[in-house]
């Protein structure tokens, strides 16, 4: 992944992540109020896990954090949420986590490289 001013593809998977595990129980919003507390939940994760990609977009400095609250939530997915939104969602949550967890803004690759 290059290194740049934000983690790009950490924040499509993990986007994509939120969607792909929301997308099931809002398909059919009517329903929402049948599904319970599972329904409920799976919603909450996929909102979380968007939020994790803004705070991705605009603090990218504090790209670990999310990148960490990413990982967490994709495991917890997995019991919660239809298995992950059918292992996809939950892989797209830990594969964007980690990028995240991995990137460093470009100032301090420049800084870490003195010799």
């Amino acid at each position: 992944m290059r290194r740049g001013h934000r983690p790009r593809g950490a924040i499509v998977c993990v986007a994509a992540a939120g969607a792909e595990i929301g997308y099931f129980p809002l398909a059919q919003v009517g329903l929402l109020p049948v599904q319970g507390v599972s329904g409920a939940a799976t919603v909450m994760l996929a909102l979380a896990l968007v939020g994790c990609a803004v705070h991705l977009w605009t603090a990218p400095a504090r790209a670990r954090f999310s990148g960490a609250a990413a990982i967490a939530l994709g495991v917890l997915s997995y019991p919660f949420a239809n298995l992950g939104g059918f292992l996809l969602g939950m892989l797209l949550a830990l594969v964007g986590g980690a990028l995240a967890v991995a990137w460093r803004p470009a100032s301090l690759q420049a800084a870490g490289n003195g010799g």
